[in-house]
Protein backbone atom coordinates (compact mmCIF):
# COMPACT_ATOMS: atom_id res chain seq x y z
CA UNK A 1 0.00 0.00 0.00
CA UNK A 2 1.49 3.45 -0.91
CA UNK A 3 2.86 5.96 1.70
CA UNK A 4 0.40 8.12 3.05
CA UNK A 5 -2.66 5.57 3.15
CA UNK A 6 -4.02 4.40 6.24
CA UNK A 7 -4.28 1.27 7.86
CA UNK A 8 -8.20 -0.52 6.60
CA UNK A 9 -11.01 0.28 8.42
CA UNK A 10 -14.69 -0.14 7.84
CA UNK A 11 -16.43 3.40 6.24
CA UNK A 12 -18.84 4.63 8.76
CA UNK A 13 -22.62 5.01 7.64
CA UNK A 14 -21.98 8.66 6.55
CA UNK A 15 -18.41 8.17 4.32
CA UNK A 16 -20.17 5.17 2.70
CA UNK A 17 -22.93 7.21 0.99
CA UNK A 18 -20.15 9.68 0.28
CA UNK A 19 -18.26 7.38 -1.10
CA UNK A 20 -21.42 5.80 -3.12
CA UNK A 21 -22.31 9.15 -4.64
CA UNK A 22 -18.91 10.09 -5.46
CA UNK A 23 -18.68 7.07 -7.42
CA UNK A 24 -22.06 7.53 -8.97
CA UNK A 25 -21.44 10.86 -9.78
CA UNK A 26 -18.09 9.97 -11.57
CA UNK A 27 -19.97 7.33 -13.81
CA UNK A 28 -22.63 9.96 -14.70
CA UNK A 29 -20.25 12.46 -15.94
CA UNK A 30 -16.66 11.15 -16.53
CA UNK A 31 -15.50 14.06 -14.16
CA UNK A 32 -13.42 14.42 -11.06
CA UNK A 33 -15.46 15.71 -8.12
CA UNK A 34 -14.63 18.49 -6.93
CA UNK A 35 -16.09 18.84 -2.93
CA UNK A 36 -17.77 22.65 -3.59
CA UNK A 37 -19.66 21.40 -6.84
CA UNK A 38 -20.42 18.00 -4.87
CA UNK A 39 -21.65 19.70 -1.82
CA UNK A 40 -24.28 21.56 -4.30
CA UNK A 41 -25.88 18.93 -6.13
CA UNK A 42 -25.85 16.24 -3.15
CA UNK A 43 -27.73 16.43 0.36
CA UNK A 44 -25.72 15.91 2.53
CA UNK A 45 -25.75 19.43 4.61
CA UNK A 46 -22.31 19.76 4.66
CA UNK A 47 -19.96 22.27 4.64
CA UNK A 48 -17.36 21.83 1.56
CA UNK A 49 -14.61 21.86 4.11
CA UNK A 50 -15.78 19.11 5.69
CA UNK A 51 -16.87 17.52 2.28
CA UNK A 52 -12.85 18.04 1.67
CA UNK A 53 -11.94 16.56 4.59
CA UNK A 54 -13.84 13.16 3.90
CA UNK A 55 -13.05 12.96 0.91
CA UNK A 56 -9.14 13.38 1.97
CA UNK A 57 -9.83 10.57 4.31
CA UNK A 58 -11.25 8.21 1.39
CA UNK A 59 -8.00 8.85 -0.57
CA UNK A 60 -5.86 8.10 2.42
CA UNK A 61 -7.96 4.81 2.28
CA UNK A 62 -7.12 4.01 -1.12
CA UNK A 63 -11.31 4.23 -2.26
CA UNK A 64 -10.56 7.67 -4.28
CA UNK A 65 -7.35 9.36 -5.89
CA UNK A 66 -6.74 12.47 -7.50
CA UNK A 67 -5.64 12.57 -11.06
CA UNK A 68 -4.12 16.46 -10.60
CA UNK A 69 -3.26 18.41 -7.36
CA UNK A 70 -5.61 21.18 -8.63
CA UNK A 71 -8.21 18.66 -9.53
CA UNK A 72 -11.28 16.76 -7.67
CA UNK A 73 -11.31 12.99 -6.86
CA UNK A 74 -11.50 10.10 -8.97
CA UNK A 75 -12.59 6.25 -7.47
CA UNK A 76 -9.99 3.91 -7.69
CA UNK A 77 -10.72 0.40 -8.51
CA UNK A 78 -11.08 -0.40 -4.67
CA UNK A 79 -13.49 2.52 -4.79
CA UNK A 80 -15.57 0.53 -7.73
CA UNK A 81 -15.36 -2.44 -5.87
CA UNK A 82 -17.02 -0.75 -2.75
CA UNK A 83 -19.75 0.92 -5.13
CA UNK A 84 -20.23 -2.86 -6.74
CA UNK A 85 -20.71 -4.64 -2.82
CA UNK A 86 -23.36 -1.99 -1.90
CA UNK A 87 -25.03 -2.00 -5.15
CA UNK A 88 -24.96 -6.27 -4.87
CA UNK A 89 -26.11 -5.74 -1.16
CA UNK A 90 -29.68 -4.80 -2.38
CA UNK A 91 -29.80 -6.20 -5.75
CA UNK A 92 -32.99 -7.79 -6.80
CA UNK A 93 -32.44 -10.52 -9.58
CA UNK A 94 -36.35 -10.44 -10.54
CA UNK A 95 -35.71 -8.54 -13.41
CA UNK A 96 -39.57 -7.48 -14.08
CA UNK A 97 -38.64 -4.06 -15.44
CA UNK A 98 -35.98 -4.93 -17.97
CA UNK A 99 -36.53 -3.75 -21.62
CA UNK A 100 -34.91 -6.55 -23.65
CA UNK A 101 -36.90 -8.41 -26.22
CA UNK A 102 -35.92 -12.10 -25.97
CA UNK A 103 -37.21 -12.55 -30.02
CA UNK A 104 -34.22 -10.52 -31.16
CA UNK A 105 -32.14 -14.13 -30.46
CA UNK A 106 -34.87 -16.87 -30.13
CA UNK A 107 -36.00 -16.37 -33.81
CA UNK A 108 -32.52 -17.59 -35.00
CA UNK A 109 -32.32 -21.40 -35.05
CA UNK A 110 -28.65 -22.08 -35.71
CA UNK A 111 -26.33 -22.07 -32.45
CA UNK A 112 -23.75 -19.72 -34.00
CA UNK A 113 -26.33 -17.00 -35.37
CA UNK A 114 -27.73 -17.58 -31.41
CA UNK A 115 -24.51 -16.33 -29.95
CA UNK A 116 -23.82 -13.47 -32.71
CA UNK A 117 -27.36 -12.12 -31.83
CA UNK A 118 -26.74 -12.28 -27.84
CA UNK A 119 -23.82 -10.84 -28.42
CA UNK A 120 -24.52 -7.89 -30.63
CA UNK A 121 -27.95 -7.52 -27.76
CA UNK A 122 -25.48 -7.07 -25.33
CA UNK A 123 -23.40 -4.34 -27.13
CA UNK A 124 -26.22 -2.88 -28.26
CA UNK A 125 -27.84 -2.34 -24.68
CA UNK A 126 -25.29 -1.39 -22.58
CA UNK A 127 -23.36 0.39 -25.11
CA UNK A 128 -19.82 -1.32 -24.20
CA UNK A 129 -18.24 -4.60 -25.81
CA UNK A 130 -20.68 -7.91 -25.22
CA UNK A 131 -18.75 -10.73 -25.35
CA UNK A 132 -20.02 -15.01 -24.81
CA UNK A 133 -18.08 -17.99 -24.70
CA UNK A 134 -19.69 -20.76 -26.97
CA UNK A 135 -20.20 -24.32 -25.17
CA UNK A 136 -17.85 -27.03 -26.21
CA UNK A 137 -19.99 -29.13 -28.60
CA UNK A 138 -19.43 -32.09 -26.25
CA UNK A 139 -22.14 -30.76 -24.36
CA UNK A 140 -25.11 -30.74 -26.84
CA UNK A 141 -27.92 -33.69 -27.15
CA UNK A 142 -27.26 -35.57 -30.50
CA UNK A 143 -30.63 -35.60 -33.10
CA UNK A 144 -29.24 -36.94 -36.33
CA UNK A 145 -26.36 -39.26 -37.69
CA UNK A 146 -25.96 -39.37 -41.35
CA UNK A 147 -23.34 -41.21 -43.14
CA UNK A 148 -22.63 -40.26 -46.44
CA UNK A 149 -20.04 -42.12 -49.18
CA UNK A 150 -17.63 -40.31 -50.43
CA UNK A 151 -14.95 -42.88 -51.96
CA UNK A 152 -14.52 -46.16 -51.53
CA UNK A 153 -12.53 -46.04 -48.48
CA UNK A 154 -13.79 -42.63 -47.21
CA UNK A 155 -17.43 -41.88 -45.60
CA UNK A 156 -18.56 -38.49 -44.41
CA UNK A 157 -19.98 -38.34 -41.44
CA UNK A 158 -22.40 -35.91 -40.71
CA UNK A 159 -23.97 -35.01 -36.77
CA UNK A 160 -26.50 -32.75 -36.29
CA UNK A 161 -26.99 -31.48 -32.54
CA UNK A 162 -30.56 -30.30 -31.02
CA UNK A 163 -29.20 -26.93 -30.68
CA UNK A 164 -28.47 -26.95 -34.65
CA UNK A 165 -25.22 -27.54 -34.37
CA UNK A 166 -23.33 -29.65 -37.23
CA UNK A 167 -20.38 -31.61 -37.35
CA UNK A 168 -18.62 -32.93 -40.17
CA UNK A 169 -15.88 -35.80 -40.12
CA UNK A 170 -14.15 -37.58 -42.78
CA UNK A 171 -13.43 -41.39 -41.92
CA UNK A 172 -11.30 -43.85 -43.57
CA UNK A 173 -13.08 -47.22 -43.56
CA UNK A 174 -10.60 -50.68 -44.13
CA UNK A 175 -13.65 -52.21 -45.32
CA UNK A 176 -15.58 -51.61 -48.78
CA UNK A 177 -19.43 -50.60 -48.04
CA UNK A 178 -21.88 -49.57 -49.74
CA UNK A 179 -24.60 -46.26 -49.38
CA UNK A 180 -27.40 -48.70 -48.80
CA UNK A 181 -25.36 -49.69 -46.14
CA UNK A 182 -24.39 -46.64 -44.66
CA UNK A 183 -27.90 -45.55 -44.60
CA UNK A 184 -28.10 -48.36 -41.98
CA UNK A 185 -25.32 -47.66 -39.68
CA UNK A 186 -27.17 -43.95 -40.14
CA UNK A 187 -30.01 -45.16 -38.71
CA UNK A 188 -28.90 -47.54 -36.06
CA UNK A 189 -26.53 -45.01 -34.68
CA UNK A 190 -29.34 -42.00 -34.97
CA UNK A 191 -31.81 -44.95 -32.97
CA UNK A 192 -29.00 -45.57 -30.33
CA UNK A 193 -27.33 -41.93 -30.05
CA UNK A 194 -30.25 -39.69 -30.22
CA UNK A 195 -31.08 -38.27 -26.81
CA UNK A 196 -27.23 -37.99 -25.34
CA UNK A 197 -25.33 -35.60 -25.03
CA UNK A 198 -21.79 -35.75 -27.11
CA UNK A 199 -19.60 -36.31 -23.81
CA UNK A 200 -22.13 -39.00 -22.59
CA UNK A 201 -21.78 -40.41 -25.88
CA UNK A 202 -17.95 -40.91 -25.81
CA UNK A 203 -17.56 -41.73 -22.06
CA UNK A 204 -20.15 -44.45 -21.62
CA UNK A 205 -23.02 -45.00 -24.85
CA UNK A 206 -19.99 -46.46 -27.08
CA UNK A 207 -19.18 -49.21 -24.14
CA UNK A 208 -22.41 -50.02 -24.01
CA UNK A 209 -23.45 -50.97 -27.42
CA UNK A 210 -20.13 -52.63 -28.15
CA UNK A 211 -20.92 -54.33 -25.14
CA UNK A 212 -24.39 -55.68 -26.78
CA UNK A 213 -24.34 -59.26 -27.10
CA UNK A 214 -26.46 -58.60 -30.38
CA UNK A 215 -24.09 -56.47 -31.34
CA UNK A 216 -23.03 -57.98 -35.01
CA UNK A 217 -20.21 -57.14 -37.25
CA UNK A 218 -21.64 -54.05 -39.15
CA UNK A 219 -22.95 -52.46 -36.06
CA UNK A 220 -19.07 -52.95 -34.85
CA UNK A 221 -18.25 -51.16 -37.96
CA UNK A 222 -20.66 -48.30 -37.98
CA UNK A 223 -19.42 -47.83 -33.80
CA UNK A 224 -16.02 -47.54 -35.40
CA UNK A 225 -16.85 -44.82 -37.72
CA UNK A 226 -18.76 -43.14 -35.18
CA UNK A 227 -16.02 -43.04 -32.73
CA UNK A 228 -13.71 -42.09 -35.45
CA UNK A 229 -15.87 -39.12 -36.64
CA UNK A 230 -16.62 -37.66 -32.48
CA UNK A 231 -13.20 -38.26 -31.01
CA UNK A 232 -12.20 -34.74 -31.90
CA UNK A 233 -15.24 -32.36 -31.64
CA UNK A 234 -13.86 -29.57 -31.40
CA UNK A 235 -13.45 -26.26 -28.28
CA UNK A 236 -15.54 -23.36 -27.14
CA UNK A 237 -15.06 -19.82 -29.51
CA UNK A 238 -14.99 -16.72 -28.69
CA UNK A 239 -17.73 -14.25 -29.99
CA UNK A 240 -17.10 -10.23 -28.83
CA UNK A 241 -19.40 -7.46 -30.58
CA UNK A 242 -19.13 -3.34 -29.71
CA UNK A 243 -15.42 -2.85 -29.68
CA UNK A 244 -16.56 0.05 -31.22
CA UNK A 245 -18.57 1.67 -28.39
CA UNK A 246 -15.81 1.23 -26.08
CA UNK A 247 -13.04 3.77 -29.15
CA UNK A 248 -16.17 6.30 -28.49
CA UNK A 249 -15.48 6.50 -24.73
CA UNK A 250 -12.41 9.16 -23.66
CA UNK A 251 -10.71 7.13 -21.34
CA UNK A 252 -10.64 4.05 -22.96
CA UNK A 253 -8.69 5.36 -26.15
CA UNK A 254 -5.89 6.29 -23.48
CA UNK A 255 -2.32 4.67 -24.06
CA UNK A 256 -2.75 1.77 -21.63
CA UNK A 257 -6.27 1.27 -22.20
CA UNK A 258 -6.10 1.61 -26.09
CA UNK A 259 -2.92 -0.94 -25.85
CA UNK A 260 -6.00 -3.58 -24.01
CA UNK A 261 -8.43 -3.05 -26.30
CA UNK A 262 -5.87 -3.76 -29.42
CA UNK A 263 -4.84 -6.70 -27.57
CA UNK A 264 -8.70 -7.89 -27.08
CA UNK A 265 -9.20 -7.50 -31.08
CA UNK A 266 -5.58 -9.01 -32.12
CA UNK A 267 -6.03 -11.95 -29.08
CA UNK A 268 -9.25 -12.92 -29.16
CA UNK A 269 -8.04 -15.85 -26.93
CA UNK A 270 -7.31 -13.22 -24.12
CA UNK A 271 -11.11 -13.07 -23.48
CA UNK A 272 -11.65 -16.42 -23.91
CA UNK A 273 -9.44 -18.09 -21.08
CA UNK A 274 -10.71 -15.10 -18.84
CA UNK A 275 -14.24 -16.01 -19.52
CA UNK A 276 -13.44 -20.22 -18.79
CA UNK A 277 -12.50 -19.31 -15.64
CA UNK A 278 -15.85 -18.52 -14.92
CA UNK A 279 -18.09 -20.89 -16.46
CA UNK A 280 -18.28 -22.79 -13.22
CA UNK A 281 -19.13 -19.59 -11.17
CA UNK A 282 -22.33 -19.58 -9.32
CA UNK A 283 -24.32 -16.28 -10.51
CA UNK A 284 -22.71 -12.81 -11.86
CA UNK A 285 -19.33 -12.19 -11.45
CA UNK A 286 -18.05 -8.87 -11.53
CA UNK A 287 -14.18 -7.94 -12.16
CA UNK A 288 -12.69 -4.46 -11.40
CA UNK A 289 -9.49 -3.40 -12.97
CA UNK A 290 -6.76 -5.70 -11.74
CA UNK A 291 -8.98 -8.47 -10.58
CA UNK A 292 -9.42 -9.36 -14.24
CA UNK A 293 -5.83 -10.36 -13.68
CA UNK A 294 -4.07 -10.61 -16.97
CA UNK A 295 -1.47 -8.16 -17.35
CA UNK A 296 -2.71 -7.49 -21.53
CA UNK A 297 -6.34 -6.01 -20.34
CA UNK A 298 -5.96 -3.21 -18.15
CA UNK A 299 -8.23 -0.11 -16.52
CA UNK A 300 -11.31 -2.11 -17.99
CA UNK A 301 -13.97 -4.05 -16.10
CA UNK A 302 -15.75 -7.29 -16.67
CA UNK A 303 -19.65 -8.29 -15.80
CA UNK A 304 -20.06 -12.17 -16.48
CA UNK A 305 -22.25 -14.53 -16.06
CA UNK A 306 -22.16 -18.36 -16.75
CA UNK A 307 -25.45 -20.11 -18.79
CA UNK A 308 -26.48 -23.71 -18.68
CA UNK A 309 -27.87 -26.59 -20.61
CA UNK A 310 -29.95 -28.37 -18.17
CA UNK A 311 -28.54 -28.31 -14.77
CA UNK A 312 -24.70 -27.96 -16.63
CA UNK A 313 -22.91 -24.95 -17.08
CA UNK A 314 -21.43 -25.13 -20.26
CA UNK A 315 -20.67 -21.51 -21.29
CA UNK A 316 -20.23 -17.57 -20.18
CA UNK A 317 -21.58 -14.33 -21.52
CA UNK A 318 -20.46 -10.88 -20.50
CA UNK A 319 -19.81 -7.10 -20.41
CA UNK A 320 -16.41 -5.58 -20.84
CA UNK A 321 -15.94 -1.85 -20.38
CA UNK A 322 -14.31 0.71 -17.99
CA UNK A 323 -13.83 0.40 -14.77
CA UNK A 324 -16.40 4.10 -15.09
CA UNK A 325 -18.86 1.04 -16.68
CA UNK A 326 -22.94 1.88 -15.51
CA UNK A 327 -22.80 -1.12 -13.20
CA UNK A 328 -26.62 -0.84 -11.92
CA UNK A 329 -27.52 -1.18 -15.63
CA UNK A 330 -24.86 -3.74 -16.85
CA UNK A 331 -24.84 -6.21 -13.85
CA UNK A 332 -29.05 -7.28 -14.13
CA UNK A 333 -28.60 -6.92 -18.20
CA UNK A 334 -25.79 -9.49 -17.90
CA UNK A 335 -27.46 -11.86 -15.33
CA UNK A 336 -31.15 -11.77 -17.03
CA UNK A 337 -28.86 -12.52 -20.14
CA UNK A 338 -26.98 -15.43 -18.66
CA UNK A 339 -30.86 -16.96 -17.59
CA UNK A 340 -32.49 -16.35 -20.49
CA UNK A 341 -29.88 -18.04 -22.62
CA UNK A 342 -30.03 -20.77 -20.19
CA UNK A 343 -33.84 -21.27 -20.83
CA UNK A 344 -33.19 -21.10 -24.66
CA UNK A 345 -30.70 -23.79 -25.19
CA UNK A 346 -32.21 -25.96 -22.71
CA UNK A 347 -35.28 -25.43 -24.33
CA UNK A 348 -33.68 -26.61 -28.05
CA UNK A 349 -31.96 -29.52 -26.32
CA UNK A 350 -35.25 -31.42 -25.47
Amino acid sequence: MPNGFETERILDERESAILNSIVYEYIETGKAVGSRSFVQKYSFSLSPATMRNIMYDLERLGYLMQPHTSAGRIPTDKGYRYYVNSLLENYDSSFHDMEIDEKIFQKELQLDKIFESVTRMLSMVSRYAGVMLSPKPDFTVLKLVEIIQLESSEVLVIAVTRTGMILTRKVIVSVRVTQDELSEYSKYLTSELCGYSLQEIKDNIFGELRGDRKSSTNRELAIDIAQLALAETGESSINIDGIENLLRIPEMVEESRLNSLLNIIEEKNIIKSILEKHVESEGIKILIGEEIDNEKVTGCSLVTSPYKIGNKPVGAIGVIGPTRMDYEKVVPLVDYTGKAVSGLLTRMSK
